[in-house]
C-alpha cells in the first residue's frame, strides 16, 4: 500500500470512527429539537444524507495525503448537517450552533483520546485505525450514560431557559470549547508547526475570556431577577412583605398543619388622610403604622401590607394575647408632625378553625373587619 493511500477496507474502518461520532451527535440533536415532520420522514431523509455523505467521503478521503492521521479535519464536514437539520427540526440557527459544538466537543475530546491513546496499543493483525474505533466505542460505552444523563438534566434545562443575550454567548463559548480541542489536537499532531501551539494558547485565552464573559451576564442576569423579586416580595414604602408573600408562608404553615392567626387591617378615614396634608404626609402615615406594627409583632410571625391601607398579620398559636394587648397603645400623632393617629379596625381568623385554605382564612379576617368597622369600635392611638 503506497504511503499516503489506504485499501478499501482500511478506509471504511477509519471512516467508521468519525460516522461514529455522527451519529452521536445527530442523537444529541434529536434530543434537543423539536421534529417538524413524522419520525419516518426524518430518519428516512436524515438516513439518506448520511449514505451519501459516507460515499463521497470513501471516494475523496482515499487519495487524501494526511488522511488517517488523526488531525481531525473531517469535523468540518459536520457543519453540512446543518442544512438538513434546520429543515428536519424546528430550532434557531443560534440554538443549532450551540448544541451542534457541545456535542461535538464530547465525541471530538473521545476521538482524540482514542487516536493518541492507540499509539501506545499494539494489538497483533490490527491496523491502527482498527485500535482506534475499538477504544473509541469502549469509551462511548463508558461515557456516554453520564453525558446522556448531562444533557437531559441541565444542557437542555439551560437552552430552554436561557436568555437571547445569554444564549448568544453560551453559543461561542460551546464554540471556544470545540475549537480548543481543535487546535490543541493539531499542535500535537503537527508538532513542528508552532503556529498551532500559538493558536492553542491564543483560543485558551480568549476561551477564559468568553467564559467570564458569560459569567457575567449571569451574575447581571441574577441581580436583575433580584430586583424584580424585591417589587414582588417587598413592598418599597413600608419594607412590609407583600401579598405574594403573605400567601406562601401561609401555605407553608398550612401544609406543615401549624395553626395561626391571621388579624386583617383597614387604617380608619385614611383618605381624610391624603386630602387635607397631600400624598406625602399619606405615605408617611402608612409608613408610620407599619413600622409601629412591626415592632410589636417581633419575631412572633409576619406583616404584610396587600394594598393601599390594608395590612395583614400572621401571628403564631400562643401569641395572639400579647400582640393584642401590644397594639391597643399606639403614639396619638405621628413622630415630629401635628397630624393625629386615627386608629385602625381589625378581624381576626384562625387556622384551622375558620378555614383550610390561605383564601378562606384571609376573607374570614376580612368579614371580622368589616363587622368591627361598621361598629365604629376600632382601635384609636392613645399616649
Amino acid at each position: 500500500m503506497e504511503e499516503g493511500r489506504y485499501d478499501s477496507l482500511d478506509t471504511v474502518i477509519l471512516l467508521l470512527a468519525p460516522f461514529q461520532m455522527l451519529l452521536v451527535n445527530l442523537f444529541v440533536i434529536h434530543q434537543c429539537s423539536l421534529r417538524k415532520y413524522s419520525k419516518a420522514r426524518t430518519y428516512g431523509i436524515m438516513g439518506v444524507f448520511i449514505v451519501v455523505l459516507f460515499s463521497v467521503s470513501f471516494l475523496f478521503c482515499r487519495g487524501v495525503p494526511d488522511f488517517g492521521n488523526g488531525n481531525g479535519l473531517f469535523v468540518f464536514s459536520g457543519f453540512l448537517f446543518i442544512i438538513p437539520v434546520k429543515y428536519l427540526y424546528r430550532v434557531p440557527g443560534v440554538r443549532i450552533v450551540t448544541i451542534a459544538c457541545f456535542s461535538w466537543s464530547y465525541t471530538f475530546l473521545l476521538f482524540i483520546f482514542s487516536v493518541n491513546l492507540s499509539k501506545n496499543i499494539l494489538i497483533p493483525g490490527w491496523s491502527i485505525s482498527s485500535v482506534v474505533l475499538l477504544l473509541q466505542t469502549i469509551m462511548y460505552v463508558v461515557s456516554f450514560l453520564p453525558f446522556y444523563t448531562l444533557l437531559k438534566t441541565k444542557f437542555i434545562y439551560v437552552l430552554e431557559h436561557i436568555g437571547k443575550k445569554e444564549a448568544t454567548a453560551f453559543m461561542w463559548m460551546t464554540m471556544m470549547w470545540f475549537w480548543m480541542l481543535f487546535i490543541i489536537n493539531l499542535s500535537f499532531v503537527y508538532p513542528g508547526i508552532n503556529l498551532f501551539l500559538i493558536l492553542a494558547f491564543l483560543t485558551i485565552a480568549v476561551g477564559i475570556l468568553s467564559s467570564f464573559h458569560y459569567i457575567y451576564l449571569q451574575v447581571n442576569s441574577g441581580q436583575i431577577i433580584q430586583k424584580l423579586e424585591d417589587i414582588a416580595y417587598k413592598d418599597d414604602l413600608t419594607q412590609l412583605r407583600s401579598r405574594v408573600v403573605l400567601t406562601s408562608d401561609a401555605e407553608n404553615l398550612i401544609t406543615r398543619k401549624i395553626p395561626f392567626h391571621m388579624i386583617y387591617f383597614d387604617l380608619n378615614d385614611f383618605k381624610s388622610i391624603n386630602d387635607r396634608y397631600g400624598h406625602s404626609m399619606g405615605d408617611q402615615y402608612l409608613a408610620f403604622f407599619a413600622y409601629e406594627v412591626k415592632v410589636r409583632i417581633g419575631n412572633n410571625g409576619g406583616f404584610y401590607r396587600i394594598a393601599g391601607d390594608e395590612f395583614v398579620c400572621i401571628v403564631y398559636d400562643g401569641g395572639l394575647a400579647a400582640f393584642m394587648e401590644k397594639i391597643t397603645v399606639f403614639p396619638e400623632k405621628l413622630p415630629d408632625t401635628n397630624v393625629n393617629f386615627l386608629g385602625f379596625s381589625y378581624g381576626i381568623a384562625h387556622y384551622p378553625t375558620d378555614g383550610n385554605t390561605t383564601e378562606e382564612i384571609l376573607e374570614c379576617a376580612d368579614q371580622h373587619m368589616y363587622v368591627m368597622k361598621r361598629k365604629k369600635n376600632s382601635l384609636r392611638g392613645v399616649s
